[in-house]
């Protein structure tokens, strides 16, 4: 798979402080790479360095298999602090200033509004925006280069659901375009949402890099009741790795691998035994997560 993004041993020490330590990572072309780590783990000090804005201690990282150069630059789009908007300018001349500064053309002023859903406001003064209103106009002012890539700082930070839900799906949109996504976060529930892999930062040091869709995988719990002790019953069942009571008669009960909630239906049944409670549950990015810090 074609990589868009490498690090090798990039790291930032301010002092004693290592703000980023000897990290290794691999985004794929295509990719909505989330990187995940609770406040101070670094994830905005990497992002800084990767859009050469710090400066490196040491270790490097390559875009589209290359060096970082300002050429390399012209095909990011990044949001890594608040953008500085003019209030009194519309959406429109907002945009305009933009592209002059990014030397690239205005043509792509209209199509990038209808993106990010603020045709109809185009010609309102910005200081009348929404901080939702306001992040979607970041947006676009990232868009205006046609960019390869994307790289997004804490894209929903602040915002409420209603504004949470329109950055999600304007991130999916646009990776659905093709473009490779770097999303820094430390919202469990907005990587898992909107991500394809993601790494886990913390202290600087990465502790965890693999795909969102893994998560999920591997053992499988199921809590399980009856109006019977189902505890012989469960501690002799072949498809049962381990079987713990949790409340009120239930049974969580962790399956072998490949194995499911209808295989022990299917058993408990074969045993002439009713399941008044089958309940599948799947592991959520939470609980990986702070599974991860614990193991750290």
């Amino acid at each position: 798979m074609e990589t868009v993004l490498s690090t090798h041993q990039l790291s930032k020490h301010y002092g004693r402080l290592k703000a980023v330590d000897k990290l290794d990572l691999t985004v794929p072309k295509g990719s909505v790479f989330g990187i995940l780590g609770p406040n101070g783990s670094g994830k905005t000090t990497t992002l800084g360095m990767l859009l050469d804005v710090i400066q490196p201690t040491g270790g490097s990282y390559n875009w589209f298999d290359k060096p970082g150069s300002k050429e390399q630059r012209k095909k990011i789009g990044a949001i890594l602090e608040t953008p500085i908007f003019y209030p009194y300018l519309s959406a429109v001349k907002n945009l305009e200033v933009v592209a002059l500064i990014k030397e690239v053309g205005p043509q792509r002023i209209p199509e990038v509004l209808k993106q990010v859903g603020l045709s109809e406001r185009q010609n309102d003064k910005y200081r009348t925006y929404s901080l939702g209103m306001k992040q979607r106009l970041s947006i676009a002012s990232a868009l205006l280069c046609d960019p390869d890539v994307m790289i997004l700082d804490e894209p929903t930070n602040g915002l409420d659901p209603q504004g949470i839900a329109d950055i999600r799906s304007l991130i999916i949109d646009i990776a659905r375009q093709g473009k490779t996504i770097v999303l820094a976060s430390h919202l469990l529930d907005e990587v898992q949402k909107v991500c394809t892999d993601f790494a886990v930062l913390n202290k600087g040091s990465l502790i965890y890099t693999g795909k969102v869709e893994d998560v999920a995988k591997g053992e499988s719990k199921v809590v399980v009741k009856a109006e019977v002790n189902l505890e012989p019953v469960l501690q002799k069942c072949p498809l049962v790795v381990d079987a713990k009571p949790v409340n009120n008669g239930r049974f969580e009960v962790s399956m072998a691998e490949g194995k499911t909630a209808i295989d022990l239906n299917r058993f408990l049944f074969d045993q002439k035994i009713v399941a008044s409670h089958l309940e599948t549950q799947t592991k959520s990015l939470e609980k990986q997560f702070l599974e991860i810090l614990n193991q750290a």
